[in-house]
């Protein structure tokens, strides 16, 4: 019975989704309301015909996103399913499908990787800086036990032990944070269910394997920071929009997550706060990264501070992956003028596939070499560099 009823929930919502959407455009187009968009004096290339397409649409359908989240939350109820971006585990618990992504090329990607991160390493070096790579582990490798048989998180746990395993190889320092957060699970969630990121419990877990691993830079002095809950949010996890929209999460039968955000706050005399900043070393520890880090939702930044006991400036930035944070950062006034003692870079190991995550890496030059005695001289003697 319950089979039957899924094929012909299948069959039956995108039918009537297409039938709607068939009788809207055939209403619209004999009404002569796309007869404006081929007269818009907007050039196609600039988007000008998308933009009064989806006009169009919003004037004369203002109910279609609504339509769209009620399907999709009636799928859901039904079938248990999401869109393609999607897969739905036990007891409502979703996962991004870029991490079950084929890592066929996850060697050369490791590989790249490494490459890069030693690149930033030397420059970091040759100013005298320390650097420390923070990699996550897939949300499938720590919950594994709520995926569906169908689908599996060896991938995820491989891929993030042969990327630990090649910063190893090559001497590059860095945390492992898996068993922290497995850890921690005993203590309550370290991953949202209907997120991709970690929650305060998980960032914080990590936090304190990094404080009592990395030992500050020499004639830096500890100082306490207290933990302030400063307020209670509650939001839609990112993981939602594949399944329906913010309007219909309820009638899904999805919960909004829910985080503490939490200040760090340094307990110290007010002259000692004024002689740390007129020094030249006040920010002797960097913090580079992604959402996980930049998003104070996860309050990662104020729990390093309070568990490493120094101030942390944070660097991290959403939605530009691991690379593109720490170049800007190493361009920027902030590191030129007031280099730090320490940067902590957090890289989540599913970005590692991500074929894109390095495209503003700084073009190396390519090696001179002496021109051969029959090698024919250009004019200027310049080298030829490809």
């Amino acid at each position: 019975m319950k089979q039957r009823i899924e094929f012909v929930s299948k069959l039956m919502l995108p039918g009537l989704f297409l039938c709607y959407a068939a009788f809207a455009n055939v209403s619209m187009l004999v009404d002569g309301e796309f007869s404006g968009v081929k007269e818009a004096d907007q050039p196609l290339l600039a988007g000008g015909l998308t933009k009064g397409m989806d006009k169009v649409y919003k004037d004369n359908l203002p109910h279609m996103t609504p339509a769209i989240g009620l399907l999709g939350a009636v799928r859901y109820q039904l079938l248990g399913i999401g869109k393609p971006g999607v897969v739905v585990g036990k007891d409502e618990w979703f996962f991004t499908k870029e991490e079950f992504a084929p890592k066929t090329n996850a060697p050369s990607q490791i590989d790249r990787a490494i490459r890069e991160i030693e690149a930033v390493k030397d420059e970091l070096d040759g100013a005298g800086i320390k650097l420390v790579v923070v990699p996550l582990p897939y949300k499938t490798d720590i919950y594994a036990d709520v995926l569906n048989k169908r689908v599996s998180s060896q991938e995820a746990t491989l891929h993030y032990r042969n990327f630990i395993d090649r910063l190893a190889g090559a001497e590059i320092p860095f945390i492992d944070t898996r068993d922290s957060l497995i850890k921690a699970r005993a203590k309550g969630e370290v991953f949202f269910k209907t997120d991709t990121h970690w929650t305060p419990l998980g960032a914080e877990s990590v936090a304190r394997e990094i404080a009592g691993s990395v030992a500050l830079p020499e004639g830096i002095e500890p100082s306490d920071f207290e933990l302030i809950a400063t307020k209670h949010r509650t939001f839609w996890g990112d993981l939602v929009r594949f399944v329906t929209n913010e309007d219909f999460g309820e009638w899904a039968g999805l919960n909004k997550e829910s985080a503490t955000l939490w200040q760090a706050e340094q307990t110290m005399p007010q002259q000692a706060v004024l002689d740390l900043f007129a020094s030249d070393d006040a920010f002797p520890v960097i913090l580079v990264g992604t959402s996980y880090s930049a998003n104070p939702n996860w309050s990662f930044a104020e729990f390093l501070k309070h568990h490493m006991k120094v101030d942390v400036i944070n660097h991290a930035k959403e939605g530009q992956g691991p690379g593109t944070p720490m170049y800007d950062y190493l361009k920027s006034d902030d590191f030129q003028q007031t280099p730090p003692r320490l940067v902590i870079w957090e890289i989540p190991t599913r970005y590692i596939a991500q074929d894109d995550i390095w495209a503003q890496a700084p073009k190396k030059a390519a090696p001179q070499t002496q021109p051969s005695s029959t090698a024919k001289h250009t004019t200027g003697g310049k080298d030829d560099v490809s």
